[in-house]
């Protein structure tokens, strides 16, 4: 069995790649594991049930989750609503050993509640509203099962062409056209927003969005 050290280690040698698998990992190296690359790590952790996958985010996958950060931020604050941008903030589910970062995570209908609150436990917090994933490089293991056990009302997905919304149905997500947090805004719409952050500037995206809101 995969140990902390032998994990960082790997890493180590191996730090200019962008995915590294390890099988056999027990949920205790995984917990450790965080502990030990701390709040300042430039990687993103995925474990699923022995499974952890370890990825370095590249440029266009940081510039794309800034951009959505970007147009949420704006949409709460045109709209009166609070909102708590956790970022990746880890989440894990004991009971079922899941737990990952998302690219962004966002407390809205919840912000409230977790106001003030320096660590969140989802045995005792509500978790995030929304969760975004950047998947522009495909990850190999699917966190929406991690999802679905830390009950994520509502999950963003873009795979660098195309945004999907998906909506927490009993077990499962469903594809939805709109937001649950924001109901005038539809995945097309936020894929669009993106296109142009992306072509023609943040400032232009942004006033973009303000127009189609009035």
């Amino acid at each position: 069995m995969l140990t902390e050290s032998h994990i960082l280690d790997r890493l180590t040698a191996n730090a200019t790649a962008e995915k590294h698998i390890y099988y056999g990992v027990s949920w205790d190296t995984y917990t450790q594991l965080l502990e030990e690359l701390g709040d300042d790590s430039n990687v993103r952790l995925t474990f699923n049930r022995g499974v952890l996958e370890i990825m370095s985010p590249k440029r266009l996958h940081e510039q794309m989750t800034r951009l959505v950060d970007m147009v949420v931020m704006f949409l709460a604050f045109e709209l009166g609503l609070n909102v708590d941008n956790c970022g990746a903030m880890t989440l894990r589910v004991e009971s079922v050993e899941r737990g990952g970062e998302p690219d962004s995570c966002f407390y809205i209908t919840n912000e409230a509640t977790v106001r003030g609150v320096e660590e969140i436990d989802l045995q005792v917090h509500p978790p995030p509203d929304i969760v975004l994933e950047i998947d522009i490089t495909s990850p190999s293991l699917d966190k929406f099962g991690l999802y679905v056990a830390a009950r994520i009302p509502e999950v963003w997905r873009y795979d660098g062409a195309h945004m999907s919304f998906y909506v927490l149905a009993g077990e499962q997500y469903e594809s939805a056209s709109n937001s649950l947090c924001f109901p005038h805004l539809t995945a097309e719409m936020l894929e669009r927003y993106l296109g142009i952050g992306r072509e023609q500037g943040s400032t232009v995206m942004l006033q973009t969005v303000r127009q189609e809101m009035q």
